[in-house]
């Protein structure tokens, strides 16, 4: 188990260090929010939206909060994202 997460620590030290790395990061952000607004994924979050509302009202507020966060958060992020450039 050790070694896994050792392997995860290089491969995010990686991604987060080398502008390949940088790239690669880039690519994976941009698929996975292309995923996200499929319409089909929407529909399964709004379906499990739905059933936590209905099913834990507290937990469903706690969650939205948590996601507002995280979207605040990322937006903030994204926003503030300059290209690097060389250091020469």
């Amino acid at each position: 188990m050790a070694k896994g997460w050792i392997i995860l620590g290089f491969a995010a030290g990686y991604v987060v260090g080398s502008a390949a790395g940088r790239k690669q990061f880039e690519r994976i952000k941009s698929t996975v929010n292309d995923l996200w607004e499929r319409p089909e994924v929407q529909k399964t979050v709004k379906k499990v939206d739905e059933f936590v509302e209905d099913k834990a009202p507290v937990a469903h507020d706690l969650g939205a909060a948590a996601a507002d966060s995280v979207n605040a958060t990322s937006t903030k992020a994204s926003s503030t994202d300059e290209p690097t450039g060389s250091n020469s």
